[in-house]
C-alpha cells in the first residue's frame, strides 16, 4: 500500500491585531510598519495581510536581545519598549545609526 500524502507544513501567519498585542501598540502603527517596509506582509487573496511568526519573533528577539545601557527597574511595564527596540534596528539598519536622517526623511528637520 502507499503511504499517504502528507500535507506541506504551513507556515505560521498573525493578524496585524496580534502583531499589535506583541509589541504593544495600535493595529495602524503595524500598517505603518509594513508600509514602511520595516514588516513585510503575506497578502491573502481576500486582501487581509498576514504577518510570518518567524519573521516577528526575530523583531521580538531583537528587542528582548540587549540590556538597555541606563536599565531602569520599570522597564518591564514600559509598553512600547519592544515597539522602540524595533524603531531603533530600523535606525540602525535603514538610516546608518543616524536618527537626524530619519527626520530629514521625515521632513522634519
Amino acid at each position: 500500500m502507499s503511504e499517504p500524502k502528507k500535507e506541506p507544513d504551513q507556515p505560521t501567519l498573525y493578524t496585524p491585531s496580534e502583531v499589535a498585542q506583541f509589541f504593544r501598540v495600535d493595529p495602524k502603527t503595524v500598517t505603518r510598519w509594513a508600509r514602511m517596509g520595516t514588516l513585510h506582509p503575506i497578502t491573502l487573496p481576500s486582501g487581509h495581510r498576514r504577518y510570518p511568526a518567524t519573521e516577528i519573533h526575530e523583531l521580538l528577539k531583537l528587542g528582548t536581545a540587549k540590556e538597555p545601557a541606563d536599565p531602569r527597574p520599570d522597564d518591564d511595564l514600559v509598553p512600547g519598549l519592544r515597539a522602540l527596540a524595533v524603531l531603533q534596528a530600523v535606525v540602525r539598519d535603514y538610516f546608518d545609526g543616524d536618527p537626524s536622517a530619519v527626520a530629514k526623511a521625515l521632513g522634519q528637520a
